[in-house]
């Protein structure tokens, strides 16, 4: 990594909704496995008042900002993208948290241009694959996924497989900083689902190469608001139907 002070290395976009525990327990896992003066960190409060102030004093830089209103997980993120100084730009949700040293180990894939946008193993506190990877998804794969008694089964990876799925979860996200401008960012027309499918699925089509880098892992435990909270269950019912309906959808179907 350069080790210029004044220019970090890679940016982190983290956006909290009432996370403040979360957030910091990421940060405190970050900061005891990365170079962290390399690190700039842009915290969105979409709440507008429930962070904290975070000591910046390991980080390269560290900004809060505080939002009036609530806003997407597109439009958060394309927001903390216009402050982002570093070569490198990562979306990371609060409730993930650090295992290892992962920035350094990943970024190499993309100095060798073996992968545009990366991400690494998903494990929960159990240490179980989750499918933070996946196909291209159909109409019919999600209203199977909502009917009573389906159950998420377990995610196998074989040792050392590269991974070259048609979409990563926004839980994780890394790529160059050119490469999120390229794709001018999330699509702010859905709301907090489907962003992430979009988005790589946009990728593929531009002929970027996304990759799961299987020796790297961190935490997250899954939580399936949707399937809990009407109002999320909804947001997800009408980003679906935006997604499979679009241009988009159309476009890589054909290329399948």
């Amino acid at each position: 990594m350069n080790n210029d002070k004044s220019t970090p290395f890679v940016t982190v976009s983290i956006v909290s909704h009432g996370d403040s525990e979360k957030v910091l327990r990421l940060l405190e896992s970050v900061r005891l496995f990365e170079k962290t003066n390399l690190i700039q960190v842009i915290l969105t409060d979409n709440l507008g008042r429930e962070l904290p102030d975070v000591d910046n004093s390991s980080w390269h830089s560290l900004k809060i900002l505080r939002n009036e209103r609530s806003r997407g997980f597109a439009k958060n993120h394309n927001r903390a993208f216009q402050l982002a100084e570093g070569k490198f730009f990562c979306l990371l949700n609060p409730d993930v948290v650090f295992l290892q040293p992962v920035f350094i180990q990943i970024l190499r894939q993309i100095e060798t241009s073996q992968a545009d946008i990366i991400a690494p193993l998903v494990v929960d506190s159990k240490d179980r694959v989750q499918d933070s990877f996946r196909d291209l998804p159909t109409p019919i794969e999600i209203i199977l996924r909502r009917l009573p008694g389906f159950t998420f089964g377990s995610t196998i990876v074989e040792p050392n497989k590269v991974i070259r799925p048609d979409w990563l979860s926004g839980l994780f996200l890394l790529m160059q900083k050119e490469t999120y401008q390229k794709l001018n960012g999330m699509n702010e027309k859905y709301r907090f689902y489907f962003e992430d499918v979009e988005f790589c699925t946009r990728a593929r089509l531009m002929g970027l190469k996304l990759l799961v880098d299987t020796a790297i892992r961190i935490q997250h435990d899954a939580h399936r608001a949707s399937r809990k909270n009407l109002i999320y269950l909804l947001w997800h019912i009408q980003s679906a139907i935006r997604f499979f309906t679009s241009p988009i959808y159309k476009e890589a179907q054909k290329r399948k």
